[in-house]
């Protein structure tokens, strides 16, 4: 029997999750990692909630953060594609002790209504159907539930300009690092296409914004990316920012 999109799709991201997952990662610096920071402060803004899921969890950092925290939902479910990445997902987030669950976003295996507080952090951009993935994630929403969702920003003209002479010198001696040479879905969205994604779905948006800029190592030096996040936090509301973030309710 041969295997289909899904069955390959799992098969790369097994793979992936051994190059760049293989450890549970220490609790991330704010000041340095602005978009572990942003993202934690849109969800602890929503605490505490009775149900909580992280979609597509990855290793774990914001389960590790919510055990950190000192909230403690009734139910906090994590998903992801990869088995190996759940592994790393289940000792980051030690002693929350949350369901971990493999699953493809665009077909979750979750009762409908069930979470009130829903996250889903730069996994959108790797689904075959985004549209499909948005509507599990209003599925799985209680009516008056609120999702946190963010995926890459088509228009981070600022950090693509700033990476404009690496991109050129990796791409010319290829030097992408190891988890870069496998090859998985990779898509970006405008702020438009996103919020039109997320009204597809049949939710209603309460926020929308773009944040973070960066410039890749070697040049991009904790100094310089203390600076870079600095302006970004100073600066009014922009559309340039690497990621676009989307605050959205289920409407009851």
């Amino acid at each position: 029997m041969t295997s289909g999109p899904s069955d390959r799709l799992r098969e790369v991201y097994e793979r992936r999750a051994e190059l760049e997952y293989a450890e549970p990662p220490p609790p991330p610096d704010p000041q340095l990692d602005r978009k572990f920071e942003r993202v934690w402060q849109l969800v602890s803004e929503r605490l505490p909630c009775d149900a909580l899921l992280d979609a597509g969890c990855g290793d774990g950092r914001h389960l590790a953060a919510l055990a950190r925290s000192g909230h403690r939902p009734r139910r906090v479910v994590g998903t992801d594609l990869s088995e190996r990445i759940l592994a790393t997902a289940r000792a980051a987030a030690a002693p929350l002790e949350p369901e971990l669950v493999q699953a493809n976003l665009e077909a979750l295996p979750l009762e409908d209504d069930t979470f009130d507080l829903a996250l889903c952090t730069q996994v959108i951009e790797h689904l075959l159907d985004p549209a499909a993935g948005l509507d599990e994630l209003a599925r799985v929403l209680r009516p008056g539930g609120t999702l946190v969702l963010t995926t890459d920003n088509a228009r981070a003209f600022v950090s693509k300009t700033l990476n404009a002479p690496r991109t050129a010198v990796v791409h010319v001696l290829r030097l992408e690092p190891r988890y870069r040479q496998v090859e998985f879905p990779h898509a970006e969205f405008t702020r438009d296409e996103l919020t039109n994604l997320v009204r597809g779905a049949g939710l209603a948006i309460e926020h929308v914004e773009t944040f973070r800029f960066t410039v890749a190592k070697p040049v991009g030096r904790p100094p310089l990316q203390r600076v870079l996040n600095r302006i970004d936090k100073a600066l009014p509301a922009h559309q340039y920012g690497d990621l676009v973030a989307v605050v959205a309710r289920r409407p009851t």
